[in-house]
């Protein structure tokens, strides 16, 4: 083995996305690999190779390659290949069996190292998704990984350890703020992350909020979940999809029910999967979750106290909802109480007196 070639990475290394420039090549020798192209994935494991084609030719990487599992793999450049080739035939072997299959084309074929059962890990026998919910293939950017690190959490329920996600923030680039206060940064989307699931017991709560939980709340959702156990786990794969998203967000609403959550963290909720039924153009879904979010928000405008810069942004974002919902009175009603309040935000209320000039103008 040429050891100074073999390379380390942790669960969720992007090893490589599409339009990479291809410096190197590798073949897997311990862990898992998963591959995207558009919606299709495949896993790799031991006696895999990922990147040839690409490297050989001279072209960017054409799919995404990011580590499932921790892996081993062994690092193939052009400078070290005839090396390689010549000392280890099983890594020669298997690179020709590769390039008779994908030479002539720029597709995701592989022979070498298949993982058997080549679907996504969670092992959920249990519909998380409403009754109709439809469903989604599409996975999200392995770019994304790029931005995020993981850190060790352990379970309020079961006591399971498991690995959660968090954002670099340092690395984000503000590319819009709207008018209800969410920001969009390029080329990653944190509504994706928002959510930390155990792949044990199924517990869902949002990653800012996961170590507030009072002991009295995390008491409840232990009784609850004695009564009704879940049926297998959940667990992201290293490329999450969007159905996994969005059945993080549902099985937080199961999580919510449990500890008591407040209306502030219901409005909260819905209303960032509002902005991915958005996204996504679902627009009944769409509907429905500002509702539920709109609501909400009423019931802790009229029962939590909080500044007057709270309260400005509280009736900018009621005025977004109603708007969403066709209620434009109750929107100019919203943005005036925001945009007359004494004290506050200065930012709040040009926000506002800037929303009523263009409900005026409609």
């Amino acid at each position: 083995m040429v050891t100074n070639s073999v390379q380390s990475f942790s669960k969720g290394t992007v090893v490589f996305v599409s339009g990479d420039v291809a410096t190197d090549a590798y073949y897997i020798l311990d862990g898992t690999v998963v591959v995207t192209q558009n919606s299709k994935q495949i896993y790799l494991e031991s006696g895999g190779i990922i990147g040839e084609l690409a490297l050989l030719k001279g072209i960017p990487h054409y799919y995404a390659a990011v580590c499932a599992t921790d892996v081993r793999a062994l690092k193939i450049t052009k400078d070290n290949m005839q090396t390689i080739v010549l000392s280890q035939p099983q890594v020669a072997t298997a690179l020709l069996y590769e390039l008779a299959e994908q030479v002539e084309k720029e597709d995701m074929i592989f022979t070498q190292g298949l993982r058997e059962n080549n679907k996504p890990q969670s092992d959920s026998d249990e519909r998380i998704l409403p009754e109709g919910h439809p469903t989604f293939d599409q996975l999200v950017p392995a770019e994304h990984n790029e931005y995020l690190f993981p850190t060790n959490v352990e379970c309020h329920i079961c006591k399971t350890p498991f690995s959660g996600l968090r954002t670099r923030v340092t690395r984000l680039q503000l590319e819009e703020q709207r008018t209800d206060f969410r920001t969009v940064y390029r080329n990653f989307e944190p509504n994706f992350y928002y959510i930390w699931v155990c792949p044990c017991c199924s517990f869902a709560y949002p990653e800012r909020q996961y170590k507030k939980l009072s002991r009295s709340a995390i008491n409840k959702a232990k009784k609850e979940w004695q009564k009704n156990p879940p049926k297998g786990g959940f667990e992201f794969d290293a490329q999450r999809s969007i159905n996994q998203v969005l059945e993080s967000y549902y099985l937080t609403i199961r999580s919510f029910n449990a500890t008591d959550a407040t209306c502030e963290q219901w409005a909260n909720l819905w209303l960032r999967l509002l902005w991915i039924y958005e996204d996504l153009d679902e627009k009944e879904l769409a509907l429905e979750a500002a509702k539920k979010s709109r609501d909400h928000f009423a019931e802790a405008m009229s029962t939590v106290a909080r500044s007057a810069a709270g309260d400005q942004q509280l009736y900018i974002i009621l005025a977004e909802l109603d708007l969403r919902l066709d209620d434009q009175g109750s929107a100019f009603k919203n943005f005036h109480a925001a945009a007359t309040m004494v004290g506050g935000d200065p930012r709040n209320k040009r926000i506002a007196t800037d929303r009523i000039q263009d409900l005026r103008n409609r």
